[in-house]
């Protein structure tokens, strides 16, 4: 079994996020969102569960904000 901390790691230190394989995305969505509360590093990750097949569960980096220039 893999560490949950080292689901979020991965994530985090991958450029557009992981895909994680799972019976049970919901309960594996509701025991990471406290691990992001206690690390701030992992605030840009978004948990999403895959609309393509209910399974998976998508960790993703949020993009960083988009500036805006005017000029």
């Amino acid at each position: 079994m893999t560490n949950l901390l080292d689901l979020l790691y991965a994530a985090y230190h991958s450029e557009l996020g992981i895909c994680v394989e799972t019976n049970d995305a919901e309960r594996l969505r509701q025991k990471l969102y406290p691990m992001r509360k206690e690390n701030p590093d992992f605030d840009p990750l978004a948990f999403v569960i895959s609309p393509l097949n209910g399974i998976d569960l998508w960790i993703m980096k949020q993009p960083k904000e988009i500036v805006n220039v005017e000029g």
